[in-house]
């Protein structure tokens, strides 16, 4: 009897932990966050103004059953403060609900906070459990996050929903950009080995107008969204925009490329494109007379997208070859172009340092405190190799064909 007893309290004892509602949450407590800007205060220099996108609940529910009237999903709260939390804090009293990050899919940081330095702003994000960090980080380009996210979307009720597929189709689709999660940016922006590039957005047209509904009524909106290329920092401030062609480079490198279209030149005004659908990049340091030197191996698999030329006969192997080899050439400037720009800026979004160390780490501990001055030297060699395995359902241009 006694052994049954204690078996009976030693269960109870074991159950009490598993207790599962102590943190429950429920929606109608919640204001769920989709997106966050952070721009300058224009009142305070020294405070930043935030920012925050939240679901509208009875508007999701009305627009996806075709009931109710056509609102808005969403709606934004705005606050200041010396940070973010000050900032979170202050926009309490403007809501009846709790805000909630775990579902934010976007941060986008205003082009002037972002050249005035954000390298002591995300320890709330980084520390705070109830925050995830695998959300995208964008700047908005000549202007302001708190206006990107005031635009309203063609394709999206939700314009954070447009925003987050607009990365993923651009990086997806043209190679300008690739993704970067606020966990990516703030290991970047710590690290002595690497300096922090990422993808930046921009509001074409009147930030006024762009909020309003009637902007989306017609079929050519006059105020839209556009991706642009990547942004570059240094020391935790942005110094400056990759143009479009560099920031491939730079994808290429850190070996983030899916796709992009390559542009070969056949004769004065006749050109074939191709496009890279597998591609590998490996970057590695080799020392040569005591100094750095960055070797840069990029293998492209691609096919063929269009043939401008009469000219140029898919079905013969030497001029599919031929083909290859201009490709590679021309992949090859774009590579070291991008890397050239970069080392005029004196920024290491390509993590040379890194491969540095790797390669070498006596040589980066006795260099490191005046890394800057050696990283704009270090010369680049790059080699590509390009393979063309497909050409689509035909092999002849009808161009020309009589």
């Amino acid at each position: 009897m006694l052994q049954r007893l204690c078996l009976v309290m030693a269960s109870i004892i074991m159950l009490l932990p598993l207790s599962g509602c102590w943190d429950s949450k429920y929606l109608d407590d919640l204001s769920i966050v989709v997106a966050i800007g952070i721009d300058e205060d224009p009142k305070n220099e020294k405070n930043i103004r935030v920012t925050l996108q939240v679901v509208v609940p009875n508007q999701v529910s009305d627009s996806q059953s075709g009931g109710g009237k056509e609102g808005i999903p969403v709606t934004n709260y705005i606050g200041t403060g010396g940070s973010l939390i000050d900032a979170f804090q202050n926009m309490s009293a403007l809501t009846s609900r709790r805000f909630y990050f775990s579902h934010n899919q976007v941060m986008i940081i205003g082009e002037g906070l972002a050249r005035k330095g954000i390298k002591d702003m995300f320890d709330m994000v980084d520390r705070d459990p109830e925050i995830r960090t695998d959300f995208d980080m964008l700047v908005a380009k000549n202007g302001k996050a708190e206006d990107i996210l005031k635009t309203i979307t063609s394709m999206e009720k939700i314009p954070v929903q447009q925003i987050y597929s607009m990365i993923k189709t651009y990086h997806q689709r043209v190679g300008a950009i690739y993704p970067v999660t606020v966990r990516e940016f703030i290991q970047s922006i710590q690290s002595d080995k690497e300096d922090p590039a990422i993808p930046s957005i921009e509001l074409i047209g009147d930030a006024n107008e762009a909020q309003k509904k009637s902007n989306t009524a017609q079929i050519e909106p006059e105020n839209f969204l556009r991706m642009d290329s990547m942004s570059i920092f240094r020391n935790g401030k942005m110094i400056g925009f990759l143009g479009t062609e560099d920031s491939k480079g730079l994808t290429i490198v850190r070996n983030k490329l899916e796709r992009m279209i390559i542009s070969i030149p056949v004769g004065e005004n006749e050109k074939v494109y191709i496009s890279p659908i597998h591609n590998q990049t490996k970057v590695k340091a080799v020392f040569q007379n005591h100094k750095p030197v960055i070797v840069i191996k990029v293998e492209h698999k691609a096919f063929v997208l269009d043939n401008k030329s009469a000219n140029v006969k898919l079905q013969d192997n030497d001029q599919i070859h031929w083909l290859e080899k201009e490709a590679e050439k021309i992949q090859r400037k774009l590579i070291l172009k991008s890397m050239s720009k970069l080392q005029e800026m004196k920024s290491d979004p390509a993590a040379y340092a890194k491969h540095v160390y790797q390669a070498n780490p006596k040589y980066w501990k006795k260099n490191k405190d005046h890394w800057d001055s050696i990283f704009e030297d270090i010369p680049t060699r790059v080699d590509v190799s390009i393979t063309i395995v497909g050409t689509g359902i035909r092999t002849r241009t009808y161009i020309g064909e009589k």
